[in-house]
């Protein structure tokens, strides 16, 4: 047999191995396991409550933390939510623009841990006769593991509850223990 025979049989051969250890691997769940990231931004849109406003797009970030619980005093694995929106920044002046032009904004997040099997849902503080709305505080107290979750974000005018507009985001996160 010449020397380019054997060299094919070779590589034949160690292709063969390549492809069997490959799919061993993923049969045992080495590379097919992929964790989801640790934090992810969203953007999601809604109308503004102000009907003469222009529409809201919210880009929300949610990331793996630890937040306490009320009236705990341990940190548990939670989701943790930032945000803004793209409204501009009223200017500033000696005293609060006073005028229509005001908002009120909650948020509630559902969520389902894909680990535990848990779900529920976790409602932020409530923020009102705000001139640029922003992300209220919210402890989403998911557990550790991978969580999948709907952020829905209220925007009202004056209070989240007048004329009420809903912007909708959705993701999934590893939330690492606390």
């Amino acid at each position: 047999m010449d020397t380019s025979k054997k060299l094919g049989r070779l590589c034949a051969t160690a292709l063969v191995a390549i492809g069997l250890a490959t799919a061993a691997t993923t049969a045992a769940g080495g590379i097919a396991s992929a964790q989801p990231p640790t934090s992810t931004t969203m953007t999601c849109s809604s109308l503004n409550p102000l009907f003469w406003a222009p529409s809201f797009t919210w880009t929300v970030t949610a990331s793996s933390g630890a937040s306490r619980p009320p009236g705990g005093s341990v940190l548990e694995p939670s989701i943790l939510l930032s945000g803004n929106n793209e409204l501009p920044v009223p200017p500033g002046g000696l005293f609060p623009s006073i005028g229509p032009n005001w908002y009120g904004t909650r948020l509630f997040v559902d969520w389902t841990n894909r680990a535990n099997g848990v779900s529920g849902r976790s409602f932020s503080d409530e923020v009102a006769l705000q001139q640029k709305p922003g992300i209220p505080i919210n402890r989403t107290l998911s557990g550790a593991g991978t969580v999948d979750f709907t952020v829905t974000v209220q925007t009202g005018a004056g209070w989240w509850l007048i004329n009420s507009q809903n912007a909708v985001c959705r993701g999934t996160i590893t939330v690492v223990p606390a």
